[in-house]
C-alpha cells in the first residue's frame, strides 16, 4: 500500500523510517545498540549519537531488492511521490520479454512435445511471407533445428502472444468507457501450457478413438467373412438336404399313391354310409317336419291373429304419422302391404293403406291359401330371411303397433310355406325309403372291402411318418445356418451408414493428427486470449492466427470450430439447462471456462453467467461472496481447506491475500500442501476453485489482475441481444409457444447426444467383443437393440424438425422485431461515442423492452398487434433513454430512431434548422412521440414505474443548476420519507452508507447530492453496496444521486443507474434567476452594492447566452462558469470596500469604476479569452455597462429599442421582481447580435445534429 512505499522511501532517503521504533521499542533497541558498541570498545552516552551510528549501519549493510509494474495507473503518482526509489536505488528496467525471451521459453518448453513425423519430413517451414516471423526467433535454433518444425512453433507462439497484444493495445484505444486487458508473460506461458496439453489430450484421444474405430472396422471385415464362410457352408447344406429330399419325395410319393387307392376306398364306403345314415335321418325328418310345421306353424297363425286384434288405434295413428320411420317398422309394414296385394310400397301409400277402415279386419279375415308363392318369396327372400335387424323383439321395440303385425305376417308365410310343403314331404317319404333299402346292401358290400384297406393304410402311415422325420431334421439343421446368416446380413446392412462413417473416420484420423500442431496452436491461442475480447474482435484475432499459421506452412483445419472441438454436445446442453445463455460468446466463454489454466475472472453486467456459474458448481457447494464481507478471510480459508468452489463478486482490484492462491504459490511440507493466506498456512485442496467476478464491463483491470486471471468477458452482443428480446417477447406475448420452443430445443439436443452415445456403444461393443460376433448372442442381440434404439431416435428427431418448422413458423412473425431490438440496443451502444455518459446496459433495454409490450396491451387502440408492440417499444425507448441525453443529442437520437423505425422521408438538403428536424421527427413519429424524453416534468412517474430498488435514479446537470430541489419538493408532496446528504466529505461517506443500507431495508427514499466530488467512492463502495443488494431491497427504496456532468463518474453507476440528464435553461432571466439565488440575503443591504450585484449578473447572463451562438457569439467555446461570476461578487465588494470606495461607495460618480471594469475585462472573465475579437466584445459589453449613469431612471441595458431597462429600486425584492418581469425568450439583440443570430445558431446546431447523426451511423454499420 502507500504506506509501505512511504516507509521504503524513508528508509531509502535518510536511513530510517520515522515512528518505527517507539516508546519501550526504541528504549530496548537504544540499550542493545549502546552494549554492542560497548563490547567494541566504542563507549557511547548520547541517544541522538547511538541512533545515528545505528542508522549509518543500516544504511552499509541493508540490501533492497524492489519490484513495480510500471504499466498500472499508480505509477505516476508512486514514482512522483516516493523519488528515493529511484534516485538512491540502481534501476532495471526489465520492460516486457523480446522475442528471443519469449522464444527461449517456448523452445524449453516444447522441446519434450511428440509432434509426430512431421518434425523430420525434411521439409522446411516459413518460407516467404514466413520468413519474417521465424527470424524473430532464429536466433535460437541453429544447425538442423533451424527452419523445422519446432522453430515454426515456437515462432508462431511468439506471433500468437505479439499478435494478441497489439490487438489489446488497439482494443484499449476505442472507447475510453470500456474495460481493457494487459497482456504478460504470464500470459504467454498460459498458452504453451495451452498448446501442449491440447496437442496431447488431442493426440490422445485421436489414437484412442482410432484404436477403437479400426477395432470395429476390423470385426465387421471379420464378420463379413464369417458370413461368406458360413453361406458357402450352406450352400453345400442345401446339396445334401436336396438329396435327400428327393429320396423322401420318391418314398413319398409312393406311400401316397398306394394311400390314395386306400383312401378312394375307404371313402367309398364311408360315403356309401353317410349316404345310408343320412337318407335314414332325411326319412325320419321329413315324416317329423311334416306334421311339426303343421302342428307349430298353425298355432302361432292363431296367436298373431290375437295379438292383431290387441292393435290400439293410437298406435296406429302413431305410425301414420311418421314421416320417416324405423327401417324396421317399415319393412314390416311393406311386407304386410305385399301379403295384402299392395303393389306400391312407398311409405305415402303405406300411410294410406294403414288409414284404410278395414285394414285390421282384413287382417284378420285373411285366408292363408291365397298367398301366391311369390308373395311369399318376396317376403322370405327381401325381408325375414337373414335379417337380423328384423325380428319381433326390435319390431316391438321400435312400435307396439307393429309388432303384432310382423308375428302376423311371419305367420301367415310359415304356415303357408308348411302347407304347400306338406305334400310333397310325403311323396318324398315313400320315395326316400325304397332308395334307403338299396343303400344299405351296397353299404355292407363296401364295409368288408374298407376294413381290408384299413390294414394297408397304417402300414403306409408308419413309413410316410419314418420318411418325414428324416426331412424336418435336415430342414431344422438348415433353417438354423440360414437364420445365422441372415441375421448377420441384417447386422451388417444395417451397420452400412455407421461403417461408412467409421472408414471415413478412419481415413481422417492420418489428416487430422496431420493438423494437430496447427489445431493445437490455435485452440491454444482461443483459449489463452479469446475470454476478454467480444466476438467481432475473437473473429478478427481469429483470422489473424490462422493467417500466420498458414504462411508458417503448418497445417491445420481451416474450418475448424473451437466449440466443437473443445466440448461435447452433451456438455454444452448441459450447460444450457443451467442458464448459460445459448448465444456463440456464451457457448464460447463456457468452453474456456472448463478449460482455463488460471482461475477465472468473469466480467458479467446482466448476471447471467453468475447464476450459471452457481448452477454450474452447485454440487461442488459453491459460496458466494466478495471482499466487502466481514467473514470473507473466514470463508476463503474453508474453501482452500476443504476443496469447495468459491464465487467472489464485485472484483475490480484483488485483495493482495489472493496473489499466493492465484499464482498457485503451493509449498510442499512433510506430505502437505500448504498455502499461505494472511499470516497464516492453510491445507490446499487440489479440488479448490476461485471464480472471480464483475458486473462491470468498464472495471479498471490492473496489469497485475490481467496478469494473474484467465478475463472471460460475458458482456451482451447485439446478436445476444436479438436473442433475449425475442425469447421475451414470446414469452410475454406467446408463452405456450416459447415454452414449446425451448422444450424442443433441448428434446432436439437431447436426441443428437442420445444418437452420438448410442452410435459409441456400438463401436465399443463391437471392438470389445473377442472371437466372432455371431457366436456371442448376446452382442448380435445387444446390436440389434441399439440399431433399434438409434432407428427410434432418428424418427424422434426427424419429428422434432416437422414440430419446430412448425414452432419456427409461429415464431417467424416475431423475428422482424427482434432484428429492431437488435438495432436500437447496437444504436443505444453507438451513443457512448457522442458523450461518456451515455452508458446503457442491456438490462435497462429489456425492462424498456418489457414495459413497451406491457403497455401495448393495455392500451390497446385496434389494428396490428405486432405494430402496436412496435410503435410502443419506440415509444418508450424514446421516453426512456430520451432523457439521458442532451438537448442536441435528442434530435440526434429521434433522427436515428426514425430511420430503424422505417421512416423513408429525407431531411431537406437546404435551409435545415432545429425547427425542420423537430417537425420532421414530429411527422415521422406523430405528436405524441415523447423524443425529449420522460424527465423532470414526469419525475413522479418515472420514480414510481421506471426504476426498481436497486438501480438510482442519477440526476445529471450543468454546473451551477442543482435539481436537488426536485426531488425534495416531490417527497413532500407524496409524503415520502427520504433522507439526504451532500457529499464531498469523509463523514458523507459514512453517513451515505447508512443512510442507503438503512432506507433499503426499510423502503425509505435517500438523496445523494453534489456526487461528482466523491467519484472514487461511488465506484469504490456504492455501486458494489447497490450491486450485492439485489432481490434483497425494498422495493419501495429509491435512491436519488445528483450530480454535475463530469467525466470522471464512473462508467460502473452510469450503467447501473436510470439517467436524467437536466440541462440548465437558456435565456437571460434563466441565468439571472440562477446567479441572484446564489446570493445570500444579507448581502443585499446597499442600494449601490444592489445595482451593481444587477449589472453583475445581466453581464455574466450575456456572456454565457453568448456562448449559444458560438462562433457568432463568441468565436470559440471558453469555460465561463457560475464560479466567475460569484468570484466577481466578492471583487466587487473588496473594491468599494478598499481604499479607493470605502465611504465614497454610496457615492455613483465616485464609485472605482475603472478597476471595477478592469478587473472584470482583464481578469474575471478576460482572463479565459485569448483571441482579440472576442476582448473587444467584452470589453464594450462591460463598459456600456458599469458607467455612473447605470443609477439614472430608465437606464437601457441594451441600445436596441426591446430592451430592457433596470428597475428604479434596488431592493432584494425589487431587483428579483424586475427578473421575473423578463421575458423567457431572450432575443438575439439583447446580447449584442442581430435578429439573424438565432437562426444562423439554428442552423449550426441542425449542422452538428446531421454530422452527429453520420458519425453514430458510420459506428453503427461497423457493428
Amino acid at each position: 500500500g502507500s504506506g509501505f512505499l512511504e516507509a521504503m522511501n524513508a528508509l531509502l532517503a535518510s536511513g530510517e523510517v520515522p515512528g518505527l521504533f517507539e516508546g519501550d521499542d526504541y528504549t530496548a533497541l537504544i540499550n542493545s545498540f549502546r552494549d554492542s558498541q560497548n563490547r567494541n570498545g566504542k563507549i557511547v552516552d548520547n541517544e541522538e549519537e547511538l541512533w545515528r551510528r545505528f542508522t549509518v549501519i543500516v544504511q552499509r549493510n541493508l540490501h533492497v531488492v524492489f519490484t513495480m509494474n510500471p504499466s498500472g495507473g499508480e505509477w505516476k503518482n508512486r514514482s512522483t511521490t516516493s523519488p528515493a526509489l529511484f534516485n538512491r536505488c540502481v534501476v532495471d528496467w526489465f520492460g516486457t520479454w523480446s522475442p528471443k525471451a519469449l522464444g527461449e521459453v517456448g523452445k524449453e518448453f516444447t522441446m519434450t512435445l511428440d509432434i509426430g513425423d512431421a518434425g523430420s519430413t525434411g521439409a522446411s517451414w516459413g518460407i516467404g511471407d514466413g520468413e519474417a516471423i521465424m527470424n524473430e526467433v532464429s536466433s535460437i535454433f541453429e544447425g538442423n533445428a533451424a527452419n523445422g518444425l519446432r522453430h515454426a512453433i515456437v515462432a508462431a507462439l511468439v506471433d500468437i502472444h505479439n499478435t494478441s497484444k497489439n490487438t489489446a493495445e488497439e482494443s484499449a484505444m476505442g472507447s475510453s468507457n470500456a474495460s481493457r486487458t494487459y497482456i504478460s508473460p504470464r500470459d504467454f506461458l498460459a498458452l504453451i501450457h495451452n498448446f501442449v496439453s491440447s496437442v496431447r489430450n488431442m493426440r490422445e484421444q485421436i489414437e484412442d478413438q482410432q484404436l477403437h474405430v479400426n477395432a470395429g472396422l476390423a470385426k465387421l471385415r471379420q464378420t463379413q467373412e464369417n458370413v461368406a464362410e458360413l453361406k458357402v457352408a450352406l450352400g453345400a447344406k442345401k446339396v445334401e438336404l436336396t438329396q435327400k429330399e428327393e429320396l423322401a419325395n420318391q418314398k413319398l410319393q409312393q406311400m401316397v399313391s398306394d394311400q390314395n387307392e386306400a383312401e378312394k376306398r375307404k371313402g367309398e364306403a364311408e360315403k356309401t354310409s353317410v349316404d345310408v345314415a343320412r337318407q335314414s335321418e332325411a326319412i325320419a325328418t321329413r315324416k317329423a317336419e311334416a306334421q311339426g310345421d303343421l302342428d307349430k306353424a298353425e298355432p302361432a297363425l292363431k296367436a298373431a291373429q290375437a295379438a292383431v286384434k290387441g292393435i290400439k288405434k293410437r298406435d296406429l295413428d302413431e305410425i301414420r304419422n311418421l314421416l320417416r320411420p324405423p327401417p324396421n317398422v317399415r319393412a314390416t309394414l311393406e311386407c304386410v302391404a305385399i301379403m295384402l296385394g299392395e303393389t306400391n310400397l312407398e311409405w305415402t301409400h303405406v300411410r294410406k293403406m294403414l288409414n284404410k277402415p278395414d285394414f285390421i279386419p282384413s287382417i284378420l279375415n285373411f285366408a292363408a291359401d291365397t298367398l301366391t308363392t311369390r308373395q311369399v318369396k318376396r317376403v322370405s327372400t327381401e325381408y325375414l330371411a337373414g335379417n337380423e335387424e328384423l325380428s319381433y323383439e326390435l319390431v316391438m321395440r321400435s312400435s307396439q303397433a307393429c309388432g303384432p303385425l310382423y308375428k302376423w305376417a311371419e305367420s301367415q308365410v310359415m304356415y303357408c310355406t308348411v302347407f304347400n310343403r306338406v305334400q310333397p314331404l310325403r311323396d318324398e317319404v315313400a320315395r326316400l325309403e325304397e332308395e334307403a333299402e338299396t343303400a344299405m346292401k351296397r353299404k355292407e358290400v363296401l364295409e368288408i372291402e374298407v376294413e381290408q384297406l384299413q390294414e394297408s393304410i397304417a402300414q403306409y402311415k408308419s413309413d410316410y411318418a419314418t420318411l418325414i422325420r428324416d426331412v424336418e431334421s435336415l430342414k431344422g439343421e438348415m433353417g438354423v445356418v440360414t437364420k445365422k446368416v441372415d441375421r448377420a446380413e441384417s447386422l451388417i446392412n444395417s451397420l452400412s451408414k455407421e461403417s461408412q462413417r467409421w472408414g471415413k473416420s478412419s481415413e481422417g484420423f492420418e489428416h487430422e493428427l496431420q493438423n494437430l500442431i496447427g489445431d493445437g496452436l490455435l485452440m491454444a491461442a482461443f483459449l489463452t486470449y479469446s475470454g476478454f475480447f467480444d466476438f467481432k474482435a475473437r473473429l478478427t484475432l481469429m483470422k489473424r492466427w490462422q493467417t500466420m499459421v498458414d504462411v508458417l506452412g503448418i497445417d491445420f483445419r481451416p474450418n475448424l470450430s473451437m466449440v466443437e472441438v473443445l466440448s461435447k454436445a452433451s456438455d454444452r446442453l448441459h450447460w444450457q439447462s443451467q442458464g448459460l445463455p445459448s448465444d456463440s460468446l456464451s457457448i464460447e466463454n463456457g468452453v474456456i471456462l472448463d478449460h482455463c489454466v488460471r482461475f477465472p475472472l468473469i466480467i458479467d453486467p446482466s448476471g447471467h453467467a453468475i447464476d450459471f456459474v452457481m448452477n454450474k458448481f452447485k454440487d461442488e457447494k459453491i459460496q458466494k461472496t466478495s471482499f466487502l464481507d466481514n467473514a470473507f478471510m473466514k470463508t476463503l480459508a474453508g474453501a482452500v481447506r476443504f476443496g469447495t468452489t468459491l464465487l467472489v463478486e464485485n472484483v475490480e482490484n484483488i485483495d493482495p491475500v489472493l496473489n499466493p492462491l492465484l499464482n498457485k504459490e503451493i509449498q510442499r511440507t512433510g506430505g502437505r500442501s500448504l498455502v499461505r493466506i494472511g499470516t497464516e498456512d492453510v491445507d490446499y485442496s487440489p479440488k479448490f476453485k476461485i471464480i472471480l467476478t464483475t458486473k462491470n464491463p468498464a472495471a479498471r483491470l490492473t496489469p497485475d489482475i490481467c496478469s494473474r486471471v484467465t478475463l472471460i468477458n460475458f458482456t451482451v452482443t447485439p446478436a445476444s441481444l436479438q436473442s433475449q428480446s425475442l425469447s421475451l417477447i414470446l414469452k410475454m406475448d406467446k408463452p405456450e409457444i416459447e415454452e414449446q420452443r425451448i422444450s424442443l430445443l433441448k428434446l432436439q439436443g437431447e436426441q443428437q447426444v442420445k444418437l452420438r452415445e448410442l452410435e459409441t456403444q456400438m463401436l465399443s461393443k463391437i471392438s470389445a467383443v473377442e472371437g466372432n460376433i455371431l457366436d456371442d448372442d448376446r452382442v448380435v442381440d445387444g446390436m440389434e437393440f441399439l440399431m433399434k434404439e438409434g432407428g427410434q431416435v432418428e424418427e424422434q428427431i426427424a419429428n422434432s424438425a416437422t414440430i419446430m418448422k412448425k414452432v419456427q413458423h409461429a415464431i417467424g412473425q416475431y423475428e422482424p422485431l427482434a432484428e429492431l431490438c437488435k438495432q436500437l440496443f447496437v444504436l443505444l451502444v453507438s451513443l457512448r461515442d457522442l458523450s461518456f455518459l451515455y452508458e446503457f446496459s442491456a438490462q435497462a433495454f429489456m425492462k424498456a423492452l418489457e414495459s413497451a409490450h406491457a403497455k401495448a396491451l393495455t392500451e390497446d387502440t385496434g389494428g396490428d398487434r405486432l405494430a402496436r408492440i412496435k410503435n410502443s417499444l419506440f415509444t418508450e425507448v424514446a421516453a426512456r433513454f430520451g432523457r439521458s441525453l442532451t438537448v442536441e443529442d435528442k434530435m440526434v437520437f429521434a433522427l436515428l430512431l426514425s430511420k430503424i423505425f422505417g421512416c423513408n422521408e429525407e431531411l431537406p438538403a437546404t435551409n435545415l434548422s432545429i425547427e425542420a428536424i423537430s417537425e420532421f421527427i414530429v411527422n415521422a413519429f406523430g405528436d405524441g412521440f415523447p423524443w425529449q424524453g420522460r424527465g423532470l416534468n414526469d419525475l413522479s412517474n418515472v420514480t414510481a414505474n421506471e426504476i426498481v430498488a436497486s438501480y438510482p435514479l442519477l440526476l445529471c446537470s450543468a454546473p451551477g443548476h442543482d435539481v436537488s430541489g426536485r426531488i425534495d419538493s416531490m417527497a413532500r408532496k407524496q409524503s415520502q420519507e427520504i433522507a439526504s446528504v451532500a457529499m464531498g466529505s469523509a463523514e458523507g461517506f459514512a453517513t451515505a452508507e447508512r443512510m442507503v443500507m438503512t432506507a433499503s431495508k426499510r423502503g425509505t427514499w435517500v438523496l445523494l447530492k453534489n456526487c461528482h466530488l466523491c467519484t472514487e467512492w461511488l465506484e469504490n463502495t456504492l455501486v458494489k453496496k447497490l450491486q450485492g443488494l439485489g432481490s434483497g431491497a425494498n422495493p419501495n427504496f429509491r435512491l436519488f444521486i445528483t450530480s454535475e456532468i463530469s467525466p470522471k463518474l464512473p462508467t460502473s453507476l452510469l450503467r447501473l443507474s436510470d439517467m436524467i440528464v437536466a440541462e440548465a435553461p437558456s435565456g437571460i432571466k434563466a441565468s439571472l434567476t440562477r446567479f441572484t439565488s446564489n446570493i445570500s440575503s444579507d448581502r443585499y443591504n446597499n442600494p449601490v452594492r444592489n445595482r451593481l450585484y444587477l449589472l453583475l449578473g445581466w453581464t455574466h447572463a450575456v456572456i454565457q447566452e453568448r456562448l449559444r451562438y458560438i462562433p457568432t457569439g463568441w468565436s470559440e467555446a471558453y469555460e465561463f462558469t457560475e464560479a466567475d461570476a460569484l468570484h466577481a461578487l466578492d471583487v466587487v465588494d473588496a473594491l468599494l470596500d478598499g481604499p479607493s470606495g470605502g465611504k465614497q461607495a454610496n457615492d455613483p460618480e465616485k464609485l472605482p469604476w475603472d478597476a471595477i471594469r478592469t478587473t472584470l475585462c482583464k481578469g474575471i472573465f478576460g482572463g479565459r479569452i485569448t483571441k482579440e475579437s472576442d476582448q473587444q466584445i467584452l470589453d464594450n459589453l462591460v463598459f456600456g455597462l458599469f458607467v455612473p449613469s447605470c443609477f439614472d431612471v430608465n437606464f437601457k441595458l441594451v441600445d436596441t429599442d426591446d430592451a430592457p431597462s433596470l428597475p428604479d429600486g434596488t431592493s432584494m425584492n425589487e431587483c428579483l421582481a424586475w427578473i421575473s418581469s423578463l421575458s423567457e425568450y431572450t432575443p438575439p439583440t439583447w446580447i449584442g447580435l442581430d435578429g439573424s443570430a438565432e437562426t444562423t445558431r439554428s442552423e449550426s446546431i441542425a449542422k452538428s445534429v446531421i454530422t452527429k447523426v453520420a458519425k453514430v451511423e458510420n459506428i453503427m454499420s461497423s457493428e
